[in-house]
């Protein structure tokens, strides 16, 4: 690898900006996410120039050489969502060539908002229980203004839940976070029923219709995958139980409720919860 200041730079195979991969930020069934910055050389190394700026502080996934094809997929995906300031935004992609254990690996990196706050699950854990505050409420709305960008794109998220959305800052003096979707792994077109198959998610997330052999999934999973999000965000649960009615609102229960109907062709739309009582004054 090259090096400018003392810090090796990613070899990228195709021209792009010079790049410096961090500390690692989490790991997945793909590989791996972390912490990248771009570095601006005031001269070209090796011949090549900076020829295009990405953001200078991200998060990039990279994925082991076998992974590759599921990481494009995503990547595809996301260009689907470039105008959504609730969805996590996709800078570019890079493949660049790496040493791992002594051997030469090609790998491919998807390059992304970094998310200062971290995850909402991270938020939850670390904020007092039965909180309906101006704050959480207003996460809620840009959950569900995300989701129904999604939907509206005739897209599936499938896995939506509190460690796939992001805290993000818009600036780096803001000091305030935006909650942004993430992960879109598992994504899917919806055409009609077949395209509903294979069911994928996280179990304690994934909706009744999803179980068993003869499961499906459609939006209307991603709406009780909504009302757990909730259930989670107001009392660090995901399961209901009626003790738990006593700690919310009324209007939170109902909002929860609405989402978690066995019947998935009853459950509202997001653009429909956007309009219920429990967000209002947000």
């Amino acid at each position: 690898m090259a090096k400018y200041n003392g810090v090796e730079l990613e070899k990228s195979v195709h021209s792009l900006p010079f790049w410096a991969r961090g500390q690692i930020l989490g790991e997945g069934g793909f590989g791996c996410v972390y912490f990248a910055r771009m570095i601006t050389l005031p001269t070209p190394i090796d011949g090549i120039s900076h020829v295009r700026s990405f953001h200078p502080l991200m998060a990039v996934k990279t994925a082991f050489p076998s992974k590759s094809k599921e990481l494009e997929d995503e990547k595809k995906i996301l260009d689907n969502f470039v105008d959504c300031p609730y969805i996590i935004e996709c800078y570019g992609d890079d493949t660049t060539i790496n040493i791992i254990d002594g051997n030469k690996k090609v790998l491919y990196n998807v390059f992304l908002e970094y998310a200062h706050g971290g995850t909402l699950f991270e938020f939850v854990k670390t904020s007092p229980p039965y909180d309906e505050s101006k704050q959480v409420k207003e996460y809620i709305r840009q959950i569900l203004k995300g989701v129904n960008y999604i939907h509206e794109k005739g897209f599936i998220h499938s896995d939506l839940n509190p460690e796939n959305i992001l805290l993000v800052k818009e600036r780096e003096e803001d000091t305030f976070f935006v909650a942004k979707i993430s992960d879109f792994g598992l994504a899917k077109i919806v055409d009609d029923f077949k395209n509903l198959t294979p069911i994928v998610g996280t179990l304690e997330y994934l909706a009744p219709e999803c179980l068993g052999k003869n499961g499906i999934q459609g939006q209307f999973s991603d709406i009780w995958a909504i009302g757990i999000t909730i259930l989670f965000m107001l009392t660090k649960n995901v399961k209901w139980s009626n003790d738990l009615s006593h700690h919310i609102s009324e209007e939170a229960k109902d909002f929860i409720m609405k989402c978690i109907q066995a019947n998935p062709f009853k459950r509202p739309s997001a653009k429909m919860l956007l309009s219920h009582s429990f967000l209002a004054n947000t």
